[in-house]
């Protein structure tokens, strides 16, 4: 079963932030004439949960979650009579059934509401969206707070990787689509003069390619400081400018990097307080061309 990027998959446990991703996907669905998957997964953990859930209990436990998921479905339709919303019940480790999903549906994104509490929430992601923002093919969006519109206003942190003319990119088609603004953002490395670097020259460009697409952009470049890291300095950014979205490739291509998200990409979807639209490498190869007609690259910044 393969969409043309008009489905929207969101994983819900029922809690409150996951009811709210809902809504956001609805937002997102009236834009694109798309349609909602809304999934929920019975955890299994071992051989224990194996030994209780089986015959009637099972059937039992299964079509309540079923029941639970239509009402749920059926609050939402009430809401959003246009949209199109369908309700899966699936059986195994949250995170891997998600994945499996997203492979089967080809999505346009999946939505996550992160409820992730206790002493370590600061240094560690919820299990579900580390190991999803990890591996999704496709791009997934992270909820904390109350959002009751889709994001206008994005910042794009910007490196010297190869990577951040995926990100660009897909920024790009983003704001194209969505009428947004990109917001270009990042930080010298200890010692170099701001005219003298390359991230200063590659921030320009950017910018200059957003101006001749007709999206509205700034850009920001900050000096170094021992004091202040640079993912506080975007996340400190995103709130000088009151962002709505930020959006950042969670991990470098290659095997050494394929096993974890790099730190900066944690840090800020764990810290952040606006939504953040993370990429894997495979979800940034997605062919975004039919986003992007009448797309220039005046500086042919995408050819290299």
């Amino acid at each position: 079963m393969k969409s043309e990027l008009k489905t929207i998959l969101v994983p819900t446990d029922f809690e409150n932030p996951s009811i709210e991703a809902i809504d956001y996907a609805a937002d997102i669905c009236k834009r694109i004439d798309g349609n909602i998957i809304l999934l929920h997964i019975l955890e299994t953990r071992g051989i224990v949960d194996e030994f209780l859930n089986i015959g009637d209990n099972l059937v039992k436990i299964t079509e309540k979650a079923k029941e639970k998921l239509w009402e749920l479905g059926e609050s939402i339709r009430k809401k959003y009579p246009e949209i199109n919303i369908e309700t899966r019940v699936e059986r195994g480790k949250p995170y891997q059934k998600i994945l499996d999903m997203a492979q089967e549906l080809n999505p346009r994104m999946l939505i996550l509401g992160e409820n992730h509490q206790g002493k370590q929430v600061q240094k560690h992601l919820g299990s579900t969206v580390y190991h999803v923002t990890l591996k999704s093919p496709a791009p997934v969006l992270t909820l904390k707070n109350h959002y009751n519109k889709m994001a206008q206003k994005i910042v794009v942190p910007l490196d010297l990787t190869k990577e951040h003319k995926r990100k660009l990119y897909s920024a790009i088609a983003y704001a194209k689509n969505y009428n947004a603004e990109i917001h270009l953002v990042s930080v010298l490395i200890g010692g170099i003069k701001m005219e003298e670097s390359r991230i200063y020259k590659k921030l320009n460009d950017a910018h200059k390619t957003l101006k001749e697409n007709g999206i509205q952009s700034s850009c920001e470049l900050y000096e170094y400081s021992k004091e202040v890291a640079p993912y506080q300095r975007v996340l400190q950014y995103a709130h000088k400018i009151d962002a709505d979205m930020i959006l950042v490739m969670t991990h470098k291509e290659g095997f050494t990097y394929d096993n974890y998200i790099g730190a900066f990409a944690h840090h800020i979807i764990n810290q952040s307080d606006i939504p953040v639209l993370s990429l894997t490498s495979s979800a940034s190869k997605v062919d975004l061309n039919h986003f992007l007609k009448g797309f220039v690259d005046p500086i042919g910044i995408f050819k290299t």
